[in-house]
């Protein structure tokens, strides 16, 4: 498998976002077929690392393959003074074994496309307490599990969010370095935050939603408390 790696900075928080963010995508507007999936535009802007770190999320849809929709997100990353970096990543669902993928991923330092074969795999779903995954990105493993839901409140409104928690082992420079990160999914977004407990045993947001904009005018509202 051909994978890229993109770091702007040796922390180990800054490692573990840029890791996952090239996974991340955003999600379905309320009448689509697939939970948890996007079939439409939206757009989404996350903060994190105490702000050292902005990110535009653009989804633009793809038409379907055999298996099911796919959708292409434009990630515009701006981390502290370094240059403004872009990755175009697609996605796809596989509605026989209920699998989120990733396909391709640009380079953030060319234009290189990087193809995931076989395709990585991101997340289970339907989502249900006790679901577990694995998946192997390079010389990183990820063990996923479904965690339970709890109601979150971000700059971007209160959420009731599904929780997923991954433990990341880390294989850089022939350095293994175990990670624990929280991601937080609802219905309408997708991906809405990430966190984790930090060294200093402070809770850290690795990225946070503060605004978001859907293709549908009636979604733009900010949904409370949505199951």
């Amino acid at each position: 498998m051909k994978v890229e790696r993109r770091f702007w900075s040796p922390s180990r928080a800054a490692i573990g976002f840029f890791l996952v963010i090239g996974g991340l995508f955003v999600h379905t507007a309320m009448a689509d077929p697939v939970p948890y999936f996007p079939s439409g535009p939206l757009t989404k802007v996350f903060t994190g690392l105490g702000g050292k770190i902005h990110v535009r999320e653009v989804l633009r849809p793809l038409p379907p393959s055999g298996e099911g929709p796919r959708v292409e997100v434009t990630r515009t990353i701006r981390y502290v003074k370094f240059p403004a970096r872009t990755i175009v990543s697609t996605y796809s669902f596989d509605s026989r074994e209920g699998k989120v993928v990733q396909n391709t991923s640009t380079s953030a330092f060319g234009k290189r496309v990087w193809t995931f074969r076989p395709p990585l795999l991101k997340y289970r779903i339907p989502f249900r307490k006790g679901l577990a995954w694995e998946s192997q990105d390079g010389q990183n493993r990820t063990h996923s599990r479904v965690w339970g839901k709890v109601k979150v409140t971000l700059p971007s409104g209160t959420f009731v969010a599904w929780v997923v928690r991954k433990r990341i082992t880390y294989d850089l420079i022939r350095r293994k370095s175990p990670q624990i990160l929280y991601d937080y999914y609802v219905p309408d977004l997708g991906l809405i935050a990430q966190g984790g407990w930090a060294d200093d045993g402070l809770w850290h947001w690795s990225r946070k939603l503060i605004s978001y904009t859907v293709g549908n005018p009636s979604l733009s509202r900010k949904p409370e408390d949505r199951p």
